[in-house]
């Protein structure tokens, strides 16, 4: 990660609308808009119809809590999306679409080799991301659109500011929310000893459960890895708490490892509450449930930062449970 500028221009001064991201002083360029505004989009943008990627992104009716998104290319762009649009059935009929995101350069240098190579490494990044599903009934080899090294190089830097500029237009799919993988977890550690958490640590245990949190740079909510969550719910877990551990057991993230859900690998979550809810298996306010070693709770710690006790000293424990 590093330091960006982002230029985002609102065709109708909507930011809901149209837009158009770019990152300064780049030639790739980010066009975002719902899908009944495909045919306005390929007026106003005739650039649409050049080499480039698109995403297709819609919900999953089946998973409330979960995405979708189809990752393609082409080398006319708008034609491809007007083909979909107008594919109403069989495999190509793309009925969760709502909103489309297309990535192509400002100049004529990419080419169809390029964007072929550009949909294999994001179709390949977003399996990272169990909040989303990739319908793409067919995944790219690992030697698709295949380049030579100059070529890839470009392409690359390409692929990162794709991602950047993907999340700036509110799309988290190439976000990484794993941390340490799996095979970094060769048994159960105590949580007090987990890696990674350098900063602040909050800590939630109790009966059948102990994990350990901390702050990512995002301001995001890291489960570390070692963490152990309850396996047992209540009748009071949200519906999606239900859907997310479902998820984080079908991808690795959550083993069950005897009494215990065993976090894998770190994972980030949107807030405390979602974490601790995971954690224990039921409804739950993280902000007062997560503790500093001290005892101060998360809201505690969030109310308290500007009078400068935010700090930590290194010198104290886990909270008793």
């Amino acid at each position: 990660m590093k330091p960006r500028s982002i230029n985002i221009f609102l065709l109708d001064g909507d930011p809901n609308g149209i837009r158009v991201a770019q990152i300064s002083m780049s030639t790739i360029q980010a066009i975002a808009f719902r899908r009944n505004q495909l045919k306005r989009v390929c007026g106003a943008f005739p650039e649409i119809e050049r080499p480039g990627v698109y995403v297709l992104i819609g919900g999953d009716e089946n998973e409330p809590d979960r995405q979708l998104a189809y990752i393609g290319e082409s080398e006319g762009v708008g034609a491809r999306l007007s083909y979909h649009n107008s594919n109403e059935t069989g495999r190509d009929a793309k009925s969760f679409w709502t909103d489309t995101v297309v990535l192509i350069s400002k100049d004529e240098n990419l080419t169809k080799s390029h964007a072929r190579y550009v949909e294999a490494c994001l179709i390949r990044s977003v399996g990272s991301n169990p909040r989303w599903t990739i319908p793409n009934m067919k995944r790219p080899s690992e030697d698709a659109g295949k380049l030579p090294l100059p070529d890839r190089a470009a392409m690359d830097e390409f692929i990162d500011q794709t991602k950047t500029l993907v999340g700036a237009l509110g799309w988290d799919l190439f976000r990484e929310m794993r941390g340490r993988p799996a095979e970094a977890v060769e048994a159960p550690q105590p949580v007090s000893q987990a890696k990674g958490s350098d900063g602040l640590r909050f800590f939630f245990r109790g009966d059948g459960f102990a994990a350990e949190m901390h702050l990512g740079s995002s301001g995001d909510f890291v489960v570390q890895a070692g963490s152990k969550a309850r396996v047992r719910t209540t009748t009071t877990i949200p519906r999606g708490t239900t859907a997310m551990r479902r998820t984080l057991l079908d991808t690795g993230v959550l083993r069950e490892e005897g009494e215990f859900l065993l976090f894998t690998s770190d994972y980030s979550f949107p807030s405390a509450s979602a974490a601790a809810a995971t954690v224990i298996g039921a409804s739950a306010n993280g902000r007062i449930l997560w503790k500093l070693p001290d005892g101060r709770t998360y809201a505690d710690w969030e109310a308290n930062q500007d009078n400068g006790s935010g700090t930590l000293g290194t010198s104290l424990g886990p909270p008793e449970a």
